[in-house]
């Protein structure tokens, strides 16, 4: 994963991604001063780009089924992100949980999509 990530991945475990939020990374600049939180396309692109990982391949979005915010994802914010998939034909299945790393109780986003 390159140095312009939104985030660092600290460890990997199988499915299960321990995550890092970069500080000073350019997008909080915008988004927002003062109080920056992270784009939920950019958090979305997190659990494809993690999916990419476990695949040894580019996966994109073709639809997505159910997703929901439930909490803010902030800089400096540790984050647990599990991933549930499954292949069908060239497709694949995700369902993709973010929760804080110390809290699974600590949601933060909820998705359910086919990638290719």
């Amino acid at each position: 994963m390159n140095d312009n990530k939104l985030y660092d991945v600290l460890a990997q475990d199988g499915s299960s991604f321990l995550l890092k939020m970069k500080d000073e990374h350019v997008v909080y600049q915008g988004h927002f001063p003062g109080q920056p939180i992270t784009p939920g396309v950019l958090t979305m692109q997190m659990a494809r780009d993690c999916a990419s990982v476990l695949f040894n391949r580019t996966l994109h979005y073709i639809s997505v089924k159910n997703c929901r915010f439930v909490a803010m994802v902030r800089p400096g914010d540790r984050l647990r992100l599990n991933l549930q998939t499954e292949t069908v034909g060239e497709s694949v299945v995700m369902k993709a949980v973010l929760s804080a790393s110390d809290n699974e109780e600590d949601l933060r986003l909820q998705l359910e999509a086919e990638l290719q």
